[in-house]
């Protein structure tokens, strides 16, 4: 984690998400780039001088922080009808390892969500984006992980265990029995108990070979991760773990989908993103 953009509207609660930025550029020893995008103005002049305002302002906000000591952001103010493209071209071409955002407005709604420049960026960086809800009081401590045994939600793990290595991690998989089955009790216990077994007996293989890549990745430090499956529906099972667990980060992976809707985030991504109940990082296969 060597390079962390943090695209921020200026808004009221685009404070929490620098915190975070900060936070995670002196963790890691990052360099840290500030991004903000300002709607396009024909005039040579005006778009220069208010670039120049705009980045002076950031600056100004950034000295305020107590933990922003030592560091020296680059900051970059761009012009353009679209944020999120500009954003995601400005993240390719410097490399960023991670986009972090505020998440603002108080929307629980999916059909509010949608369209918002985070949901863009989300649905569309082929980056890990940090998407910050909350105020940051110091690393991440609880870290629910959604997992679908899928290459996208095995990288947004082992991107919130380099966030967090210290966390308390725990992993949740749920699983539905396929209406197909027959439906008579005999049968519906035979299948359950088929299912689950080859849940866990998957469930199993996921947590070895992450425990092992974090026992690579860290020195031979041993990583316990936590574990659930859940017979039942995703969202409302995610929810009420992040409860329980106190959770302060939610892991998420992004599939790729076919050609007709090449950036699709997936049911429990949207309804996610669309009223969180902590922090979520999503990451794409």
């Amino acid at each position: 984690m060597k390079k962390i953009l943090f695209a921020t509207d200026l808004s009221a609660n685009a404070d929490r998400a620098m915190e975070r930025a900060i936070q995670l550029t002196k963790r890691h020893d990052a360099q840290l780039y500030i991004v903000h995008v300002l709607p396009q103005y024909k005039a040579k002049t005006l778009q220069d001088s208010l670039k120049q305002d705009t980045a002076d302002l950031i600056l100004e906000y950034f000295n305020k922080y107590r933990d922003a000591k030592g560091l020296s952001p680059k900051i970059e103010v761009l012009m353009g009808p679209t944020p999120h493209m500009q954003i995601l071209d400005y993240a390719q071409k410097i490399k960023a390892d991670m986009i972090v955002i505020g998440l603002h407005g108080k929307a629980k709604f999916r059909d509010l969500f949608v369209g918002t420049t985070v949901e863009r960026l989300a649905r569309k960086s082929t980056k890990p984006v940090l998407i910050v809800k909350d105020k940051s009081t110091g690393h991440y401590q609880s870290i629910v992980g959604a997992v679908d045994f899928a290459p996208a939600s095995r990288a947004a793990l082992r991107t919130a265990m380099e966030l967090a290595p210290k966390g308390v991690f725990e992993i949740i998989h749920c699983f539905q029995i396929p209406v197909a089955y027959p439906t008579t009790a005999e049968f519906a216990l035979a299948a359950y108990e088929q299912t689950e077994k080859t849940q866990n007996k998957a469930m199993d293989a996921f947590l070895k070979t992450e425990q092992t890549h974090f026992k690579k990745t860290h020195n031979g430090e041993a990583k316990r991760l936590g574990s659930r499956l859940v017979e039942g529906p995703a969202y409302q099972t995610l929810m009420k773990e992040a409860k329980t667990a106190k959770a302060d980060l939610i892991t998420l992976g992004a599939h790729g989908a076919s050609i007709i809707t090449p950036f699709k985030l997936g049911g429990l991504a949207e309804d996610v993103l669309a009223n969180p109940p902590c922090d979520i990082l999503l990451v794409r296969e």
